[in-house]
């Protein structure tokens, strides 16, 4: 499984304290993108899922896995993969997304019922808030949400 890189410890884009674990790619053009660095970035790291996992658990405060950074639907077999290997530990999981639901459980049917959260809705300047809260996570546009399934 291809990924850019993992940062622990994060407490403010989940409602646990997690690891994030960047995608290896994202092809949205979204303005004043905070990643774009790492699109054009050709560093990758290569790992088996449950490698990830045990990099994620070998730090203490790890509650979970954030699936951020960039677009994990554009290797929608690692993400079915890393999901299924985190609840396997009894990791909690958040997932990152620009899609909706709907278009979201089309790519990755197979994570319908798992219990999850996912952070649904594109980065848009126009609806730029500070008082979106969502599973007590502050999100930066107000289109975007939290939902928690499972």
């Amino acid at each position: 499984m291809k990924y850019k890189g993992i940062r622990h410890n994060i407490l403010n884009d989940a409602p646990f304290v997690g690891a994030l674990i960047i995608a290896n790619q994202c092809s949205m053009p979204c303005k004043d993108c905070l990643n774009e660095h790492l699109k054009d970035n050709k560093y990758t790291i290569e790992n088996t899922p449950q490698e990830i996992i045990d990099i994620v658990k070998n730090n203490k405060l790890n509650q979970g896995i954030i699936l951020s950074g960039l677009e994990w639907t554009e290797q929608p077999y690692d993400l079915i993969q890393i999901v299924k290997y985190a609840l396997k530990d009894n990791l909690e999981v958040i997932i990152y997304t620009h899609h909706n639901e709907k278009d979201f459980f089309n790519i990755v049917p197979e994570l319908v019922g798992s219990p999850i959260y996912i952070k649904f809705g594109l980065y848009n300047e126009k609806l730029i808030t500070n008082d979106n809260i969502s599973h007590t996570v502050q999100l930066a546009t107000s289109n975007q949400y939290i939902k928690y399934f499972g």
